[in-house]
């Protein structure tokens, strides 16, 4: 089978975890997992959520730029997925197949964050709903601290903290509109 990321190289099939298969490209360090073995492997891993190994996940840098790839068993073009999380990467699926690829480090960093026992969810509209969402609040939370200033904004963010917490957050939420001048600059 050859390799999505080095089209003229031959992947070979080794274990990467124990009784984890794939398909290791032996020039760009990448792995093909299909999804049977992923499912079989999975099936017999204990899911511990919240538990992530303590091992440092290597850095790995914001591939959105990169092409799609073929998928080495059906010859279909394949569909990224942001990781989020905190993981500034993509996965590539097979839509035929659900064989999924994975550049070098990826696997490592997924084990890292514990979404090696869940990958295949991030391939959900709910999962990839939660990323966008998750990237919309760091924006907006960026936008807004270079508005008001980084030493205000911390203010305001210990603020908020304190305000979520209160019972009567409602209340005061009104009490601060209600008060506001009509124009803010």
């Amino acid at each position: 089978m050859l390799s999505p990321a080095e089209s003229n190289t031959t992947m070979e099939l080794k274990e990467i975890e124990p009784g984890l298969s794939a398909y290791v490209c032996s020039k760009s360090g990448g792995n093909w997992i299909p999804l049977q073995n992923y499912l079989d492997w999975k099936q017999k891993v204990p899911e511990a959520p919240g538990t992530p190994p303590a091992n440092h996940a290597p850095e790995l840098g914001d591939d959105s730029k990169r092409r799609a790839f073929v998928c080495p068993e059906s010859g279909r073009l394949m569909i990224r997925y942001k990781v989020g999380r905190g993981l500034n990467f993509h996965v590539d699926v097979s839509p035929v197949t659900g064989g999924i690829w994975l550049d070098r480090g990826e696997w490592e960093a997924l084990k890292s964050q514990g979404l090696h026992i869940e990958l295949n969810h991030i391939f959900t509209a709910s999962y990839q709903r939660e990323v966008r969402n998750a990237e919309y609040e760091e924006k907006l939370t960026l936008a807004f601290a270079d508005r008001i200033g980084p030493e205000d904004f911390a203010k305001v963010d210990g603020f908020k903290t304190w305000l979520m917490a209160h019972p009567k957050a409602r209340d005061i939420c009104v009490y601060l509109q209600h008060n506001l001048p009509e124009k803010s600059e």
